[in-house]
Formats: structure tokens, sequence, C-alpha cells
């Protein structure tokens, strides 16, 4: 895989905690935690491939292997001497929690996984999201696909919200943000999923339509988290939609 873009930010002497967004978004996505996780956190961020400053992915007649988003952020680590780290991931980024929290648990911290699911959608959905993006464009499909990621409560309150996401998306790379597509359609953690020691989090928005808290539910049900956290009035994407309440809940997690 190309090269992906990661910031680094906070006093190094502190814990790290890292950030993994949504599909079609970047790590922007954050911006609205960032001044309280400083406070605590060395923050690591990284922009999926094709996505934010990220290298697109090339052409291939193969999917993505199962591990090729998680590898890469291991191997981040490890190449920063990091041995330990809170984790944070919404959406895609959830699914790469759940795999660092089945293959790499002696790496984790803890584990807060929002709007998320052992499975997202089905293979079918997924595939015809890949075509279609294929054969349209992101920029044609931009507003169409972002008025899905937020609760109509959060686009009313924030008039620019949908605006500049449409923006981001646009500017995503059609090829990787159609393998992740095919990535996500051939993803289910079901099987992998137990028991959990660690320190895990489940947070979803009430208005979710993609990754309902049915869908959470079950979830945690899957790693026996006994609660499950619903922002009210917030659809996919909590960070952005209701930054103060994730944040306080992301607190109160981890200081548990």
């Amino acid at each position: 895989m190309k090269k992906l873009f990661f910031t680094f930010e906070g006093d190094s002497h502190k814990p790290v905690i890292v950030l993994g967004h949504p599909l079609g978004m970047n790590s922007r996505v954050w911006d609205g935690l960032m001044p309280e996780l400083l406070k605590q956190y060395r923050v690591i961020r990284w922009d999926l491939p094709g996505h934010g400053l990220s290298d697109s992915l090339e052409p291939s007649a193969s999917p993505l292997a199962a591990n090729a988003l998680v590898n890469p952020l291991i191997e981040k680590c490890d190449e920063l001497g990091i041995d330990k780290f809170h984790y944070v991931g919404t959406s895609i980024g959830g699914m790469i929690g759940q795999q660092l929290v089945t293959q790499y648990p002696e790496r984790l911290l803890s584990a807060t996984l929002t709007n998320t699911g052992a499975k997202i959608g089905s293979k079918e959905a997924w595939l015809t999201r890949q075509k279609d993006v294929m054969d349209q464009g992101l920029e044609k499909m931009a507003a169409t696909l972002v008025v899905r990621w937020f609760s109509e409560h959060s686009i009313q309150t924030n008039p620019s919200l949908a605006g500049f996401w449409q923006k981001q998306l646009a500017q995503v790379d059609d090829y990787s943000y159609g393998a992740l597509c095919e990535w996500l359609g051939n993803m289910d953690l079901t099987e992998d999923l137990g028991p959990c020691s660690l320190p895990v989090a489940l947070i979803c928005g009430d208005k979710d339509v993609a990754t309902t808290p049915e869908l959470m539910q079950t979830l945690a049900s899957l790693i026996h988290v006994n609660k499950l956290e619903i922002i009210n009035h917030v659809g996919h994407v909590p960070s952005v939609e209701s930054p103060n309440e994730l944040i306080a809940l992301l607190n109160s997690s981890l200081a548990n």
C-alpha cells in the first residue's frame, strides 16, 4: 500500500490515543474533540487510502486483504515505538477497532467503537455502491451520500455541515473508495468476536440509518459490553454532530 497520511499531536509523554474516521471522510472529523483530547493524550490521526492526504490505492484485480487497513496502523505504531494505545474508531474505523480487539489486544489500553457493527450492510449493497461510484464518480454522488451521514437535527442546527462534507467526499479517490466498499462487503467479524477483557465502550447515534442502535446492540452482545451509549438527535458521525457529548462519554469511559 502507498503512503498513508498520519498526524501526531500533543505531548509525547502522555498516553497515546489513535482515532479512525468513517468511509468517505477524513481525519478532520475529530477536529472538534482535539482541544480536550490534547489535554490528556498524544493524539494520532490518519486518513484512509485515497481519503484526505493519504495516497490512493493502485488499481488491482484482487480485493483488499482483510488486514489491509489494520496492519499499516500497527506498523506505524511500531515505527514510532508506541507499544500500547487507546483507540477510537467510527464506522469503518470501528471495524478496524474490532480487528485490533480480536487480533492485537495486547496493544490496546482501551477501545471505543462508535456507529459500527460486526457486519455493516450487505455484500450486494456494497458492491452496488462500488459500481455506482466507478460509473458516476463521487463528485456527482456526494450530495446523496452525505445526507445519510447526519441527522436532520444536525443539518438544521449546522447549515454548513452537509456542504463542507460534500466537498470533502468529492475529493476522495473513486477507486480507493470503491475498493473500501468491497472490503466492507467482504467483512464479517461476527465469528471473530467474543467476550473481551479489555475496556470497550460502544457509542451510537439514535438517528443513524447506516449502523443503527439495533446493529450496535448486536455488537454489544457479541463482545459482552453491558451498556450501549446512545446520543440523541445524532446520526452516523457523533464526533462531528455532537463533539461535546462524545468527549464527555470518552472521558467517562476512559476514566473507568
